[in-house]
């Protein structure tokens, strides 16, 4: 089953999270398909761009994580024909005004689809971490708009450098119940980010 990247999600024992965003600019022109739900980095010329995009990085170490903002709730630009545009899905190309909503809160939680290849998410694995798979910039689906990104269920640990932790596993009277090599929509807040440290790492963009 195909994943949709990370989703924000309000409320955990309790709790209630804003699932707010702030809008950044990113470079015109920008070439890069960008889905909701892909993490969005700062990049060493102010603007903001997909984390990983050509270089197929995954935030995984901590260098990667340093320059994480947060993730993409959507976009707006203007495209070639002067058309003002809004969507889930922004398409690389030539475009100007360009504009990621990003889920920016260090503290905001996520909900995200554990592929379930080799293991399926369990309750023991609350507290630990874990990397990304599908972390492409093709993994994206254009019809829906949704980032295919997922959590690799069967390389959760207690290793600091992964990129999630899990905090969670959705209560919805049958997600968590799933078994075999089905996924499990699971609850996760990313280990760091460039507004958890007041200020940022920036790295440069491309290849």
């Amino acid at each position: 089953m195909a994943g949709y990247g990370l989703r924000p999600y309000n409320g955990l024992s309790g709790g209630y999270q804003s699932g707010g965003f702030n809008e950044y600019p990113m470079v015109n022109s920008e070439g890069d398909n960008i889905f909701a739900g892909d993490f969005m980095m700062w990049e060493d010329n102010g603007y903001v761009a997909r984390l990983g995009g050509s270089t197929g990085i995954s935030p995984t170490t901590t260098s990667d994580l340093t320059v994480t903002i947060g993730v993409a709730g959507g976009f707006r630009w203007v495209d070639s024909t002067g058309s003002p545009k809004w969507g889930n899905y922004y398409p690389g190309g030539t475009n100007t005004e360009v504009f990621a909503f990003v889920y920016d809160n260090p503290q905001q939680l996520f909900v995200i689809q554990a592929d379930g290849v080799t293991a399926t998410t369990v309750q023991a694995d609350v507290g630990q971490n874990a990397p990304i798979i599908n972390f492409a910039s093709s993994a994206g689906n254009t019809s829906t708009g949704l980032s295919g990104v997922q959590l690799d269920s069967s390389a959760a640990a207690v290793t600091a450098a992964l990129g999630l932790r899990i905090v969670g596993i959705v209560q919805d009277g049958t997600n968590e119940n799933r078994s075999g090599t089905e996924t499990s929509n699971v609850i996760v807040k990313i280990q760091q980010n460039v507004h958890a440290f007041g200020t940022g790492v920036v790295v440069a963009h491309g290849p």
